[in-house]
This record gives C-alpha cells, structure tokens and sequence, in this order.
C-alpha cells in the first residue's frame, strides 16, 4: 500500500503550485505517490478539504507566500486529523510554520518541518516505510508452540499489533496439510520443471523431492491470499519431519518476492524481518549465530534460507545449484556464492517487541556449515554484541542504517539498542 500525500496550498495560484509540485517529484519515495493538489483560501476550502482528507494519509503544505496566510486559517489544517509535512522549499521554514509547529505539538499533533529536499525525502520515506509496516498482515503455520528450539518466539499476537500494527494470522499444521495435499498435480509439475531448469546444476535432490519442495510453495502462496497476508513464519519442522521434504527453497522464494518468510516459527525473527526488509527495501537472511570470536570481532550466521536478490529486487536473481537439506539425502536447498565485501546490518527484537538490537558490520566471507550458507561478518565489537543478546536467530541485510534504524524505532516508541561499541 502507497503512502498517500496530499499537496496542500496556501494563497497560492494553481500555476505555481504545478511549478512547484513538479520539482519536487523525484524527491517522493517508494511506496509513496503525490495526489492533487489542494487549495485553501477560505475557510470554505477549510471545511472542502475534512472530506478530502478521507482519501488520504499525509499533508504535504507547500506554499510559496505563507506570510500571506492567515495565522488561524493555518492552524485549521491541523484539525483535520492527518500528520503534516511543511516545506516552504530549501531553509525556508517561515514565521508561520514555526508557529503552527509549535501550536500543534503542544495540542499531541504529529507535525515535521523538513528544511532540504534530502530531509524531505528521508522524512516521507520514513512515513511510508512506518505505514508499509503498521500494513502488513502475517501468516503463522503451524503451532507456536511445538518449535523445538525456539523459546524467544513472540509469546503473544496482540504485542505485534500493539506495537508493530502487524496483525498475524494462524493456520494450525491440519490446515497446512490439508492445502499442501490439495495443490493440482499440473502447477506443482510447472514450478519444479522451472526450478531444475533455473538451477546450474542439480546435485543430490532427486526430482520427488523438489516436487515436494515446489508443493510446499504453492500451498504456502495460496495460505498468504486465503489469509490476506503478506508475511510468514513457519515451524517447518514437524513438517520437515513428516513428509521428508523442506520449505528452504519456497522461503528463499518468497523472500525474494518481497513476503518476509522466517523459519522455525520464530514471530519475533519475523517480526525483525518485516522492520528491515520494509525499511531496507530488500531481502533479509535469517541465520542462527553459530561462531563468535571476541578477538577477530567477526561473527558467523547460518542457515538454509539466503534469498537470491540480497541486493535488491531490482537487482539480477544469483545462479544457484540444487542441495539436499543437512546432507540427510532429502529436502531441496540453493547454494550459491554470494559476493564479499557488502556492508550488513544484524538486528533482533527483543520478544517484548520493546527493544531492536543491532550492529552494523562488512561481510568478510562465505561457506557452509550444519545449515547450507554460512555468512561471516566483521562487526565493531563481538563482546558488546554478545553483551546484548536477545535471542538465536538473527536477521541480516545488506547495507548500513543506523540513522534511519533510529528514527524509526522513534516512530513505534521502540529502544534501539547499538551493539557496537558507539551507542545509536
């Protein structure tokens, strides 16, 4: 869903006012669009502009002669119950804004007044990175709690939406295996023919298994629109267990689709996920911590589930080759190499959703361990990061984001707590 903004104007012609919305078009984010724009000279247009509001969810007030305006006519807009971007262009705040600004925070209303093209952009992608967020609906299969090795799990859904604005949904594993049973023969034929002949190379799954792979998609895709939602976490071991095939390949998928898909069950890695890949606007890996050395300060995540666009959706799908899952001669993994040299960010939320921990590190190197990818990470200090634990899996993405990790943990009212040795 796009963050809606509506160009709010001020005794200001509508020739002006088509100059100035053109200039700043390449400053709206992703995920955001510009409605038309919106003159107020009256109070009428006051009382005009309640019913647009409706349709939106954002002001953006950009007029030129603001002097011009009437205090009280001004401060009208923030009765109207949508948060307000001023921006009278590049360090021109205005008397006017100031005041309003002032008037309107002290009443508890949501008002920003950006002073450069840049802090408008950040600003409104913010917004629309938090709405994108507060938007998304979840999808848990399986029981929460048959996880074998997952206790940090969100304990509760209501947290989630409390905090997030993430509603999640539950499908138990009898409803799983009832779809995953139902998929058409024909559609589950079509993917693993179109996998197999995307692969490099095949080496030890046979064909059954990446049927069942293929199954475990489709069953999935189609749980995630019965449900509405657009995010997942499976506890995809029992699964694993009882019909002798995995889901890596179809999270691997997913992810890259643009659906946060975490493993194990674990909402709070999910939770994580969804906070990244919204903000980041890419991929996310999900990795136990399996090695971290306090002297070389690198640390080593692993697991089976590295979607193939880490560096963006826009970005070329990586060559992969066909594995087994742990070596144990069934499932269906993709390995392949991914470059080195990438700056990462590491972060897990606490279970209370209270906390984001982080740490912004380089990738160093690739391998494979128990899990098949195995990605090493330099980061500014093992000690503090293992001083700030707050659970196994943890949630890597490419690039640095410290600054915006901040602000948005401000907008949620979440602590974002720095594992490196500098604190956020």
């Amino acid at each position: 869903m796009n963050l809606k903004i509506m160009p709010v104007f001020f005794k200001t012609e509508n020739q002006e006012a088509k100059a100035v919305v053109e200039s700043i078009k390449d400053l709206i984010p992703d995920h955001a669009e510009l409605m038309n724009e919106t003159f107020v000279n009256t109070w009428e247009d006051l009382q005009d502009l309640q019913e647009k509001a409706a349709r939106a969810d954002i002001f953006l007030e950009l007029s030129e002669n603001i002097r011009l305006v009437p205090i009280r006519l001004f401060l009208g807009l923030g009765d109207l119950g949508l948060p307000i971007v001023l921006f009278g262009g590049e360090f021109s705040p205005g008397a006017r804004r100031f005041e309003a600004m002032g008037y309107w925070r002290a009443m508890g209303k949501k008002a920003f007044l950006p002073l450069t093209q840049r802090e408008l952009s950040e600003g409104l992608a913010l917004m629309a990175t938090k709405q994108r967020i507060e938007h998304t609906q979840a999808l848990l299969l399986g029981s929460p709690f048959r996880s074998p090795y997952v206790v940090t799990s969100l304990p509760d859904y209501r947290v989630a939406l409390r905090t997030l604005g993430v509603l999640i949904h539950s499908c138990d594993a009898t409803g799983f295996s009832d779809t995953y049973k139902t998929v058409e023969e024909a559609r589950v034929s079509r993917l693993a023919t179109e996998w197999v002949k995307a692969a490099g190379r095949v080496i030890e799954p046979a064909d059954t298994d990446v049927q069942k792979s293929a199954r475990f998609y489709l069953a999935i895709k189609d749980l995630l629109e019965e449900h509405g939602a657009g995010a997942l976490a499976v506890n995809c071991i029992p699964f694993v267990e009882e019909i002798q095939g995995t889901p890596c390949m179809a999270l691997a998928k997913l992810n890259d689709e643009g659906i946060p898909s975490a493993c194990e069950g674990d909402l709070t890695a999910l939770m994580t996920m969804i906070f990244l890949e919204r903000l980041a606007n890419r991929p996310t890996f999900m990795g136990n911590v399996i090695y971290a050395n306090p002297t070389e300060d690198v640390i080593e995540l692993n697991h089976c589930v590295l979607p193939f666009r880490m560096e963006g959706y826009d970005e070329p799908q990586k060559p992969y080759v066909l594995r087994d899952y742990h070596g144990r001669g069934f499932g269906v993994t993709a390995s392949f190499d991914p470059e080195i040299g990438h700056d990462v960010t590491v972060a897990r939320f606490d279970p209370s959703l209270r906390e984001l921990v982080f740490t912004q590190g380089q990738l160093l190197g690739y391998g494979e361990d128990f899990c098949r990818h195995s990605l090493r990470v330099k980061i500014p200090g093992v000690t503090g990061f293992m001083r700030q634990v707050r659970g196994n899996h943890h949630i890597l993405v490419y690039g640095h984001y410290r600054e915006r990790i901040v602000d948005l943990c401000a907008e949620f009212g979440i602590i974002p707590v720095s594992a490196d040795s500098s604190s956020p």
